[in-house]
């Protein structure tokens, strides 16, 4: 038994088991035939690959998400929030299962949804989360069921839940073959779930902060709450602005219908895009339709993602953010960043510049790995922009496609696999602190003098 106890006393091997077993039972929920009505039974490989992409909240496909039975979206639903809270439904093993606790006052994960040191209740914490996400969710299905039975969509409770709950998670699944681009020009569903997606990818904390602010007279938002407002602010706008003036004349131009559009609609489908990009994974256009300027900034996007303790994906806005202040400013003597009259600690910048670091070279590892596997593959060996696309889609949990994800090979898919997990998970653990002892030394190797520059 202390073996056991031992195992579950780690961050990282408690959170990767509970990821690989809800994957594992995923997949073999959608292999049953109540779970599908496509032509044909479902394979086990694309079983794996649509629960890996719900649980990690991309979105990638390489089946129609219509096919499967109500049964089967229901599965899908489940994979979806399992995965979206999977650090809270993780940390609660910890708090109900004898024998198996640790001190989750110091875990690094849970700390990282709770900014405000004074307060470090994991109990709090977890009812803070699960309060924030049902209520938000809860409101934009509402609101979606509503605007899907005034267009006349089949289903519309059901339909409006699975995409309130698939946007605020930024999962990207939709019960529409082509996602949304029916709903384009759409301005109520474009707002809802814009919003749902930007509140689901701005972090749990920061929604109970802006919250707080609302309800208590002289309250004050945390340092981390206005660096994730300003910088998704400049963002979203700022993307939505590159958008526009790339697509202006390109993907913008028409509808899905064949239909110009208007001035307004453009700068919606630009906003959209925008949002979109950072990890949600729909879309009202088709990605392989944008200019190749659109598509280079949108790796930036992916990327990037979302906010900290969030549903959202990427290497994270902050993160982003500090990369950014350090190439533009750089650090002082003591290794620390200075920026809106705050002082960043050596210790934080280090750990972002490793997952920054661990994600760049992960990143051009899958790769080129996709490439080996693909160049033979005679449907997508030859687009390297559509494996590039694909590639930061996946490890930044997006979801985008040009469309080559069911074309891709076994070894293909199973290497996407690899890297939806990594961008949901693993780069996240291996930048968790050691909890090696500490052992002072007497007598230390000589510092090494490198050139740099």
């Amino acid at each position: 038994m202390r073996p056991v106890k031992g195992f579950f006393r780690s961050e990282r091997n408690i959170i990767f088991s509970y990821f690989l077993t809800i994957m594992a039972a995923g997949t073999l929920l959608l292999s049953l035939p109540l779970s599908w009505r496509g032509e044909g039974p479902l394979s086990l490989l694309n079983a794996a690959f649509t629960a890996v992409s719900a649980v990690c909240v991309t979105g990638l496909a390489v089946v129609d998400t219509a096919q499967f039975t109500r049964f089967g979206q229901i599965v899908l639903l489940l994979l979806i929030q399992l995965g979206g809270l999977g650090i809270v439904t993780f940390s609660t093993l910890y708090l109900i299962i004898p024998g198996l606790r640790m001190p989750l006052d110091n875990s690094q994960i849970l700390l990282d949804f709770n900014p405000d040191k004074g307060r470090r209740d994991p109990r709090r914490i977890i009812k803070i989360i699960l309060f924030y996400t049902l209520s938000l969710e809860g409101a934009g299905a509402l609101v979606l069921s509503l605007l899907f039975a005034r267009r006349g969509v089949p289903e519309p409770v059901f339909t409006g839940i699975f995409h309130g709950i698939s946007a605020f998670c930024n999962a990207g699944f939709s019960r529409f073959s082509n996602s949304l681009e029916d709903y384009a020009l759409d301005l109520p569903v474009n707002l809802t779930v814009m919003a749902l997606i930007i509140t689901g990818g701005l972090g749990f904390m920061v929604i109970r902060d802006l919250f707080r602010k609302l309800i208590i007279p002289g309250h004050r938002l945390s340092f981390h709450t206005k660096i994730m407002l300003v910088a998704t602010a400049v963002l979203i706008a700022g993307g939505a602005l590159f958008f526009f003036l790339a697509e202006g004349q390109g993907a913008f131009l028409t509808d899905g219908k064949g239909e110009p559009v208007s001035f307004g609609g453009r700068w919606l489908m630009a906003f959209f895009q925008s949002v979109t990009e950072r990890t949600a994974g729909f879309n009202t256009v088709p990605q392989g339709d944008l200019t190749l300027p659109s598509q280079i900034f949108s790796l930036l996007l992916m990327i990037i993602g979302g906010g900290s303790g969030s549903t959202a994906g990427g290497i994270k806005v902050t993160t982003a953010f500090m990369i950014f202040f350090v190439i533009m400013n750089g650090l002082n003597t003591r290794g620390e960043l200075r920026v809106f009259k705050r002082r960043i600690p050596s210790d934080i910048i280090n750990r972002a510049s490793l997952f920054f670091l661990k994600a760049m070279g992960f990143l051009f590892l899958v790769l080129l790995l996709l490439i080996f596997t693909e160049h033979r593959n005679g449907e997508v060996g030859s687009d390297l922009e559509a494996l590039v696309f694909e590639t930061f889609s996946a490890l930044g949990t997006v979801g985008l496609s040009h469309g080559i994800t069911p074309l891709l090979s076994g070894q293909g898919k199973l290497i996407i696999i690899i890297t939806m997990f990594a961008g949901r998970v693993g780069l996240f653990t291996m930048i968790l602190p050691r909890r090696d002892r500490y052992r002072e030394r007497h007598v230390d190797w000589p510092t090494g003098e490198v050139m740099i520059g």
